[in-house]
């Protein structure tokens, strides 16, 4: 008998227990659901553009739209300058969660997922500025860019404008493949940057951006291949004081996030999001074509020479390019690589 009440007895504090400690889980668990619901959400943008750059100036834009759209519930934090680390650094970070947004050249991130990315920077792909935006936004290249990341855990929100790739030289101006012969070219470390400047006769030197300024200036590269913004906002045409408009890639810029953060905004935040970013690239992109011709008058008053090759020029050294299109069309695969074509009227 003694026996039933010292087990009953047991059991009765057992059951205690076990209600207090279900009920202190389910207040740790509302207390934790109340404490995300509160906590600001902070977007960190990553790049090495300068921070006066059209590209930033967005950015900064987008900061305000959010806080003001979310009520405070987002925060968006920006670093230009490759604060966050350089470029192949701060698109890794991406999925590892330090950087949340990071936008470079599309070379970048093939560098890490593939080289079936360089597609988007086919020489000579689209004629103008124009071709570009009806090809990426219209024709679906941006959806055609997204289909090749699939797997990979990026996901490419949309593209900015970094303008058309053109070359800049401490020597001369360049007209055509015997002008090319040597040249000694910094390019971003791709396959695809690789091939374009060997089939052109060049002596292209893939380098890290933190060094191409003083090897500029040292002359150990004679000059780059980049946009005309770039090439004024860190004054290349000071050191490299003759500008040649090839317009041989669009390059665009590709505005990079994580398929897991994007997964992880609350249903009222990301729609909110998404169209910010898509307001923010349409504003950079009309932004930084207006500012081109601004660029070449900055190059002229500093005693730069500006050549843009004609027509017949540019066709004589597409024509160089053809091994490029077919190599890329092998990596890329022949279903998207013929599409992305098609979105250029090729």
């Amino acid at each position: 008998m003694k026996m039933k009440k010292v087990l009953a007895l047991i059991l009765v504090v057992m059951l205690i227990l076990t209600s207090a400690g279900c009920g202190r889980g389910g207040e740790s668990s509302d207390a934790g659901a109340d404490s995300e619901s509160t906590e600001p959400i902070v977007v960190k943008i990553s790049n090495t553009d300068t921070g006066s750059r059209s590209t930033n100036v967005a950015c900064e834009w987008f900061k305000e739209y959010m806080a003001e759209k979310t009520d405070g519930r987002v925060i968006v934090e920006v670093y230009p300058d490759g604060q966050l680390g350089d470029d192949p650094e701060s698109c890794k970070g991406l999925l590892l969660g330090t950087v949340d947004i990071y936008f470079g050249l599309s070379g970048v991130v093939g560098g890490i997922v593939g080289n079936k990315l360089d597609v988007v920077d086919l020489p000579f792909l689209y004629d103008s500025y124009e071709d570009w935006v009806e090809g990426s936004f219209e024709k679906g290249g941006l959806d055609l860019y997204n289909q090749l990341l699939e797997g990979s855990g990026y996901y490419c929100l949309d593209f900015m404008y970094n303008g058309m790739k053109s070359l800049i030289s401490t020597e001369k101006v360049y007209h055509n493949t015997d002008d090319l012969k040597g040249y000694k070219l910094r390019i971003t470390p791709s396959d695809m940057n690789l091939a374009i400047w060997k089939a052109l006769g060049a002596n292209p030197t893939p380098m890290a951006w933190g060094e191409v300024y003083t090897s500029l200036v040292q002359g150990t590269i004679d000059g780059l291949d980049h946009s005309l913004g770039v090439f004024n906002d860190f004054k290349f045409y000071e050191n490299a004081p003759y500008v040649t408009l090839t317009q041989h890639q669009s390059s665009p810029y590709t505005v990079l996030t994580s398929n897991k953060f994007l997964d992880s905004l609350p249903e009222d935040i990301k729609p909110i999001f998404l169209d910010g970013v898509a307001q923010m690239c349409e504003m950079q992109r009309a932004d930084e074509r207006a500012l081109e011709a601004e660029y070449i008058q900055n190059f002229l008053d500093a005693g730069a020479t500006v050549y843009e090759l004609t027509k017949e020029e540019k066709d004589a050294l597409y024509e160089q390019c053809v091994s490029v299109y077919e190599m890329q069309r092998e990596r890329t695969g022949a279903e998207i690589f013929d599409a992305f074509l098609e979105t250029a009227g090729k």
